[in-house]
Order: C-alpha cells, then structure tokens, then sequence
C-alpha cells in the first residue's frame, strides 16, 4: 500500500513540475503565412507601338503551361542542380499560372497600346489578329538570387493556327535582395521583358498579318 501511495505520489511531483515548466518556457508564436503576386509593368514603360484607335491589334493568350513542381502554391526556390525546396510560410496568392496570364495579359495591353487582349477561356467574339501559345520550362530563382524564366512560345495568325514564329527565350535576373519580396519583383520583371521581346515579335509580323 504504502508502495502504491509512494508511486502516486512521485507522479503527481513530475505532472506538476512538467505543468511548471512549460508554463516557464516561453512558446514560439505562429508563424504567419505570406502571400505574394506578380506585378504587370509600370505604366510609365514605353509601349513598342503607338495606339491606332482606327485598327487596334488584338491577341489571344491562347495557352500557358507550367511544370508540374510549379503547379503548388508554395514559392519554389532551386537550392541545387537537381533539388528544390518549397516555402511553406511563402506562397503565391492564387494559382501562379492564371496570376501570369493576368499580367501578361495586362502587358501586352500596355506595350501594344490595345485594350483587345483576350486570355483563356474566355474566347474573343471576332477572330483575333495574333494567338499566343506558351510553355514554360523553368520560373524561380536560386539560392543566390538569381531568378531564370526559360520559356519556348509560339505566335499564331489568327485562330487557322498557322504558324508564324516559334521561339525559345532564356532570361535571367539577380534579385536586389534574397528574401521573397524581391524574387517576386525580379519574377514580375522577367515577365514584363519577355511581353516585351513577344510585342516587338508580334509588331514584325503585322505587316505579313495584314498582306494575308
């Protein structure tokens, strides 16, 4: 009995001091979840080609495709050749490939100086002048902060799908800083450079678009 009494008692002592302890011991708060958006070009950027209000272009964003390991919420960072790592307190707000539609969407607007961008699904009501297909192999950045944008796109007249220009574009750009913040402002203006290189693309083949 006094064994049983003896043994009670000592759990009773390390509940107590367990109690104690862990009201001593100051707890981490919650760490809070960050989210983040691409950013369309500063409207102070020159457009590549002057507003016609008489003949507007207009261009459909047909397609854009993300690698799989893209398709998460979480801000991807490449910590290696062959490695990745995923930031869980760090992600996007929204899906990443509709947020890149969006602001290509609204580059191309500004630099081609025509409201009549169209993105899918949502088809234009007449046959656009130009259809743009996009694949993107590769978007984040680094350990060092060096953020790639590694995509292969396409430009289509009309919606005949007849090809007229395929490219492969590789951009790079070192981030002002290493936190997220800043991979996403280099993010949005590796994006804004590639609308750029497919506007001045899209402006070469006006005048072929116009002789079919």
């Amino acid at each position: 009995m006094r064994f049983i009494i003896l043994r009670i008692q000592w759990i009773l002592i390390f509940v107590l001091a367990g109690t104690f302890l862990s009201g001593c011991i100051p707890t981490n708060p919650a760490i809070a979840t960050r989210f983040y958006v691409l950013t369309p070009v500063d409207s102070t950027t020159p457009p590549v080609r002057q507003p016609d209000p008489n003949r507007p272009l207009s261009v459909e964003i047909a397609t854009l495709h993300l690698p799989q390991y893209l398709e998460k919420p979480q801000i991807v960072t490449r910590s290696g050749i062959n490695q990745l790592e995923l930031a869980e307190y760090h992600q996007w707000g929204g899906n990443l490939r509709k947020n890149m539609i969006r602001v290509m969407a609204r580059n191309l607007s500004h630099l081609l100086a025509t409201p009549e961008i169209s993105m899918a699904p949502f088809r234009p009501l007449a046959p656009p002048d130009f259809t743009i297909e996009m694949e993107v192999m590769q978007y984040e950045a680094d350990a060092q902060g060096q953020v790639r944008l590694s995509a292969q796109w396409r430009i289509f007249q009309g919606t005949g799908k007849k090809n007229m220009t395929t490219r492969m574009t590789d951009l790079t750009r070192q981030a002002t800083g290493l936190d997220f913040e800043h991979t996403v402002l280099a993010m949005s203006s590796l994006l804004g450079e590639l609308s750029r290189i497919i506007s001045q693309e899209i402006l070469i083949l006006v005048p072929v678009h116009q002789k079919n």
